[in-house]
């Protein structure tokens, strides 16, 4: 666009296609007196690539410029890397004559706008790759530069990211300290405070920085107006969820409060934060109805809504308020029951929807909304189920129990319908969805549905053997432990439960067979997917493990160190 303007004020006729600025710098000789025009033109050029994220092109441009400016003073360019960082540096745009004509931002004013933005840009490139010394140069280049205020709070941000990925806390801290004095009301620096106390193990200081992000996501910030017509801060796109100095939104960063609340043992403080997260979301989007594939704000890295239900009442449980996670339990419940498919079949290939007869509205073209629905609903009732296992209700457990184990063996593995040979098809007494849904279809970052649908059989298996066993049905809660061990192959909550009752029934020889399989599997590498499981499925696997699992162990080790009696 710039180029042909200096084109036409040459008097050279415009290039039918190619590069208009490599036409413009080819030309022998360019009037001394077009010099400043043509730099404030390349600085708009560049102001223009580098909002496109061009930073590329640039450098090309710069350095052409350069190497042309050398050509016709005849002085030579000394070896100059494409770098573009260099280049601005050394790029000295021609004064303008007094008698020119007045410009609201000279082209000075554009290369230290850019040379700002352009250092930023690069610096959280690398930084978000993990090349922490050029980040690190980079930004440094950024904060040392025409800087406003707000972009400055953002380079010191992202300067303390990188110092503490680097492994120096107290020099991160420090840039934390300045880019809350360059502007107080942003939100970043308080996210990446509560990272750098987490990494620290400070965790009041972690929370307090958490509950600060809270307040001030909640407070209107208006900008300050640039005081230049192309400044770096028009120049900076907002950062993506993947970025350092993404901080969420006021409903992600009061889920994150609540559930590191409930992992270092607050819960009481934990319970309240997600009373008040439920409460903000009702009053929202939720009042009309809830979406299932809603995520909270922010995108696909939080929580689906309704997992925040679930997670609200297994805190609830953990305190003892058992009626209140009843009722958050029925609440999601009341929402989801008619978006639960009746028939859920998985396979190994990519997600398809077969055509059948059913009555279940449509939540999503992706199969694994069908599966997401499922469990929600599955964990509501196992949920239940332990709160009225703690209510002393026992029958109520009980039901609760069986309704999510019947909910759970809905979903079928699609080679048990498929028949082998080429002309194979789906048995036609089957009703309901038949979906093939693959684990490669789901995001990263959240647990695969699959080890998420494994766990939840064995919990609530677990689950009723323990109402049972306190019912005095040792055959039926054997049974229940059986099964749990069977659906989830390792599980060593299920194993130690059979191996506890099998004891106590005097099963010595049965006990004892377990009890070698449980020590050899502790051989074993362990699974650690159960750090990727959902919050609310761990405080599910808390509340079933066997208190007295040290002395069980030790009592079996004993008899098997006795001498057999010939």
């Amino acid at each position: 666009m710039y180029g042909s303007v200096v084109l036409n004020a040459q008097g050279v006729l415009l290039p039918q296609s190619g590069d208009l600025w490599k036409t413009i710098f080819q030309n022998p000789f360019i009037p001394s007196e077009m010099l400043p025009s043509l730099h404030h033109l390349v600085g708009l050029q560049g102001a223009i690539w580098l909002t496109d994220n061009r930073p590329g092109d640039l450098a090309v441009l710069l350095c052409t410029m350069m190497n042309s400016q050398c050509k016709e003073s005849g002085v030579p360019l000394p070896g100059l890397a494409e770098d573009l960082l260099s280049l601005l540096s050394v790029w000295d745009p021609c004064f303008e004559e007094l008698d020119a004509p007045l410009t609201l931002q000279d082209a000075r004013s554009l290369r230290d706008v850019l040379l700002t933005t352009a250092a930023f840009h690069q610096g959280l490139q690398e930084l978000h790759v993990g090349n922490l010394p050029l980040a690190l140069s980079s930004l440094q280049k950024a904060a040392f530069s025409l800087c406003p205020r707000s972009v400055l709070a953002q380079v010191h941000t992202a300067l303390a990211a990188c110092l503490r990925k680097m492994g120096h806390p107290q020099r991160a801290l420090l840039h934390l300290l300045e880019a809350l004095k360059a502007d107080p009301g942003q939100g970043p620096p308080l996210l990446e405070a509560a990272r750098l106390y987490r990494q620290l193990g400070h965790t009041t200081a972690e929370l307090d920085s958490l509950k600060l992000l809270v307040e001030a996501l909640t407070m209107p910030h208006s900008p300050r107006p640039p005081l230049f017509p192309i400044a770096v801060e028009l120049l900076i796109t907002p950062p993506s969820p993947a970025s350092s100095l993404y901080c969420g939104t006021q409903s992600q960063v009061k889920h994150m409060l609540a559930s590191r609340c409930l992992q270092t043992g607050r819960n009481e403080e934990a319970v309240e934060q997600f009373l008040d997260l439920l409460a903000l979301l009702m009053d929202g989007s939720m009042s009309q109805g809830m979406q299932c594939s809603m995520f909270l704000s922010g995108g696909s890295q939080a929580p689906h809504v309704p997992e925040v239900f679930l997670e609200t009442a297994a805190a609830l449980i953990i305190v003892g308020r058992f009626q209140d996670s009843l009722t958050v339990c029925e609440e999601l419940l009341s929402r989801i029951s008619l978006l639960v498919p009746q028939k859920l079949w998985l396979g190994q290939g990519g997600p398809s929807l077969r055509p059948v007869l059913s009555t279940v509205p449509s939540v999503s073209e992706k199969p694994s909304e069908h599966l997401f629905c499922l469990l929600w609903a599955s964990a509501a009732h196992l949920l239940q189920g332990q709160a009225h296992s703690g209510l002393g209700a026992r029958r109520e457990a009980l039901e609760e129990f069986s309704r999510c184990l019947e909910l759970l063996f809905r979903v079928q593995p699609l080679d048990r319908v498929v028949d082998q040979g080429a002309g194979g098809d789906v048995d036609q007494s089957l009703s309901g969805d038949v979906i093939s849904s693959s684990e490669d279809e789901l995001p990263s970052e959240i647990c695969l549905p699959r080890k998420v649908l494994q766990r939840l059989k064995a919990v609530t298996l677990i689950s009723r053997g323990l109402e049972w066993v306190a019912e005095g049905q040792d055959a039926r809660a054997l049974q229940d432990f059986l099964l749990g061990m069977q659906v989830c192959p390792g599980d060593r909550n299920a194993s130690l439960h059979l191996l506890h009752v099998l004891w106590r029934l005097e099963r010595r020889e049965e006990a004892i067979t377990i009890y070698q399989r449980l020590e050899a599997e502790a051989d074993q590498e362990q699974d650690d997917s159960e750090g990727l499981l959902p919050q609310y499925l761990v405080s599910c696997m808390n509340r079933i493990q066997i208190t007295e699992q040290e002395s069980l162990l030790q009592e079996l080790r004993k008899s098997l160190q006795r001498p057999t009696c010939p």
